[in-house]
């Protein structure tokens, strides 16, 4: 396939490019360094594609793969819009969207979770999330990955971390936790991400959204 290469997407170990093949057609051409994720990224597109919620793959190679190039918005940007405009009904439509990805990722085999959880991996479009990034699958609990998430969330947030409450307590209710269930694991991804500084501070106030008498911090 002849491709016009037009600009690089990603900076990972893994090389990412935009291009436009011979039809003029957007797609993604990514160059794996490591056979091994090649094929387990290879096997969960396939799988996901069937669904609709991966870009289907239309060539591979030893060491590549070209994919369908699907325009629409990085959750990392409307995650930012919604929580700096204070759009709670956004907010909430972000992690249905979210949510309803990662119900489906979980049915896969290998009890594969994602593990290093960034909004900019998933491009949201006509009210689908896709993934689009599986470098960094493993086998795991859920619980890992949901703490990913919260820990995104709070670091990544617009404004205080009360903005992305709406958000948080609607990914919780869908995937049946409370806050206090995944906790632990969220420290440690806010230990890893070494973006806020007094951690115990953010805990205490992820504990409220456990408390019913504090849901006007849902509403903030």
């Amino acid at each position: 396939m002849n491709l016009d290469i037009i600009k690089q997407l990603s900076r990972t170990s893994n090389k990412v490019c935009l291009a436009k093949n011979e039809k003029g057609m957007s797609v993604v051409v990514k160059k794996y360094q490591d056979i091994k994720t090649l094929n387990i990224e290879t096997t969960i597109l396939n799988q996901l594609s069937v669904s609709g919620y991966a870009p289907k793959i239309i060539e591979m190679g030893e060491d590549f793969i070209i994919y369908e190039y699907i325009e629409g918005d990085l959750l990392k940007d409307k995650f930012l819009l919604y929580t700096m405009s204070d759009n709670v009904d956004g907010l909430i439509r972000l992690a249905n969207e979210l949510s309803i990805f990662l119900q489906i990722f979980y049915t896969l085999e290998d009890n594969y979770i994602l593990k290093d959880i960034s909004f900019d991996n998933f491009i949201i479009k006509d009210g689908r999330c896709y993934g689009i990034d599986y470098d960094s699958v493993e086998e795991g609990m859920q619980y890992t990955d949901i703490a990913g998430v919260i820990a995104y969330a709070v670091t990544n947030c617009a404004g205080s971390i009360y903005s992305a409450f709406p958000f948080i307590k609607r990914i919780l209710t869908n995937f049946r936790y409370q806050m206090i269930d995944v906790i632990n694991e969220v420290r440690i991804c806010l230990n890893s991400s070494k973006k806020i500084i007094n951690i115990d501070s953010v805990l205490n106030d992820l504990l409220l959204i456990d408390d019913k008498k504090n849901e006007k911090f849902l509403q903030k």
